[in-house]
């Protein structure tokens, strides 16, 4: 054998090695975890508010709240099946495999479980197996009648779920009462006597800048044992944050998140964010990161929210909430400036969920702001849902809206119904750089009689569509600040129709910079599909 041949299959080697350790590295140090009806199940037990004459000193820091508040919080080891190829399959990277039939050259040997890949179809599949996946996540007692939340991506998923309490006592196969993917929370019950129980606080309460611990108890592996109890402190950096990471996967998720600067890591999720008097304000939950650790953004889901989640799966097993039926955004700052709002607040109605929408049919239309709930102001789509979560399926509730048709104030009853886990598709992401335009909206568009066969089929409309395609634009143009997707089609500009170019043209042609308009644009979905949605825009000053 040359030496080249030599020294690239030992390189080839090597860099099998490396990956495959990298593999295995994640997987024993748990870096990457995956971040049922009650029956007999009794009240939960609340413990509102902390022991009478409790208070922080700060002559030793957050040690007395810390001392209180750890018995309470419990690692939770999780286990399921899944069927894998490794380590069976071929260790080489993607790209790096030997051809079918290759036999190493006399002399040299592979390490001990880097054999070949399979010949065949059938050998390759022989060796996908079931391999058991083992991750973990945080929790807290909230009862002396023993039942723990978490979050539910804790859980999701787990054939198994075991409890490790702060004094060492370990419950094996606990009950999951339930779970509710569309707040992150899930409820498990341990059968247990003398345990520590939480006090809980009050999220709403709660101000902007008072000082919070998060704890919590990863149980990650380390060489002298788990990674138990852990405590950071920080402050309450925000209130009613809607970050989209549940919206993303179900468009009735509630994200109504407090946000901190209290480190908060994997393994954490699912532990108690509590006040200075030690009471639980929230549930520890999310990080927002460029790098997948920790930057300083932290987000837990309001115990508010959580006892309305816990209370329902105890009582109902089930979550029961309340539905309007519609798709919903925050107004920004150009809404404001169209419907000639005061304040830069309220919900915008994009799309209604289904065919007999309540809101539908109590008359609402795509576009219509939501401002109050039952005579309630709604400063965005946190709030609304929040208003929403006090009434329960069957009742009536009346909504003060802004119409897009007239822009004047209006009210409607709706009669809610009971919310399903229905989700639906993303909007396609942009696929390249726009090219500048002198277009005041800054687009490049084109209508019917313009476009070719080939952009039909490419956009996935028909010939003989009524509006303006958008086929490129500016990306800080106004509309293109929106990032929009190419094929995305111009319905209406202030509730004008558009038949084609001439239409387009000359509803702009009366606007300069400065004014506000409300346009209808019909947005491709990833999945080929459409759907109308409503924004504002202002043109900008040139």
């Amino acid at each position: 054998m040359s030496d080249s041949l030599r020294t690239r299959l030992n390189l080839l080697i090597a860099t099998a090695i490396a990956f495959a350790f990298g593999v295995g590295l994640a997987s024993v140090l748990d870096l990457t975890p995956v971040s049922i009806a009650a029956d007999s199940n009794r009240d939960p037990g609340w413990v509102i508010g902390a022991p009478a004459g409790v208070t922080m000193s700060m002559e030793s820091g957050f040690a007395n709240v810390a001392q209180r508040v750890a018995p309470a919080v419990v690692t939770i080891y999780l286990t399921a099946e899944r069927e894998t190829s490794f380590p069976n399959a071929s260790p080489f990277p993607p790209g790096f495999e030997p051809p079918p039939g290759f036999e190493p050259p006399p002399g040299l040997e592979l390490p001990p479980g880097f054999g070949l890949p399979p010949d065949s179809e059938q050998e390759r599949e022989e060796e996908r197996r079931p391999r058991t996946v083992e991750w973990s996540g945080s929790g807290f007692i909230v009862s002396d009648n023993g039942y723990v939340v978490t979050n539910n991506h804790v859980v999701a998923g787990a054939e198994r779920i075991d409890i490790e309490l702060h004094d060492g006592r370990v419950f094996d196969d606990v009950e999951l009462v339930g779970r509710d993917p569309q707040t992150d929370v899930a409820l498990l019950r341990l059968e247990v006597d003398d345990i520590a129980v939480l006090p809980i606080g009050s999220s709403d309460e709660t101000a902007v800048g008072e000082w919070v611990l998060a704890i919590g108890s990863p149980g990650f592996r380390t060489a002298p044992g788990p990674l138990l109890s852990s405590v950071t402190a920080g402050i309450v950096s925000a209130k009613g944050r809607n970050i989209s990471i549940l919206r993303d996967r179900n468009p009735l998720a509630i994200e109504d998140f407090i946000q901190t600067d209290a480190v908060i890591n994997r393994g954490n999720s699912g532990g108690p964010l509590v006040n200075a008097a030690g009471e639980v304000i929230g549930i520890n939950t999310a990080i927002l990161s460029t790098t997948g650790s920790y930057q300083g953004y932290g987000f837990a889901v309001p115990i508010e929210l959580a006892r309305e989640v816990v209370d329902d799966l105890i009582e109902f097993g089930e979550v029961r909430r309340a539905l309007i039926g519609v798709s919903i955004t925050d107004v920004d700052a150009a809404d404001a400036a169209f419907y000639g709002l005061e304040r830069v607040e309220g919900a915008k109605i994009q799309t209604f969920s289904f065919d007999d929408s309540p809101a539908r049919l109590a008359g609402l239309e795509g576009g219509d702001v939501i401002v109050g709930v039952a005579g309630q102001p709604v400063s965005g789509v946190s709030e609304l849902q929040r208003r929403i979560r006090a009434f329960e399926p069957g009742e009536t509730v009346a909504l003060d809206i802004v119409r897009r048709s007239t822009l004047e104030r209006d009210r409607a009853r709706v009669r809610l119904i009971s919310a399903d886990d229905d989700s639906s598709p993303r909007v396609a992401a942009r696929s390249e750089t726009p090219e500048a335009t002198g277009d005041v909206l800054g687009l490049e568009v084109s209508d019917d009689a313009e476009v070719e066969p080939r952009e039909h089929a490419r956009y996935r409309i028909e010939p003989g569509f009524k509006g303006v395609v958008i086929t490129g634009g500016d990306s800080r143009g106004a509309v293109g600040r929106l990032r929009l997707p190419e094929g995305t089609l111009i319905l209406d500009i202030n509730g004008e129709e558009i038949q084609g170019r001439a239409d387009y043209e000359r509803i702009l042609s009366a606007l300069g910079p400065g004014d506000a308009l409300s346009v209808q644009f019909n947005v491709l979905l990833l999945d080929g599909s459409r759907r109308n949605m409503f924004r504002s825009v202002v043109i900008p000053e040139r």
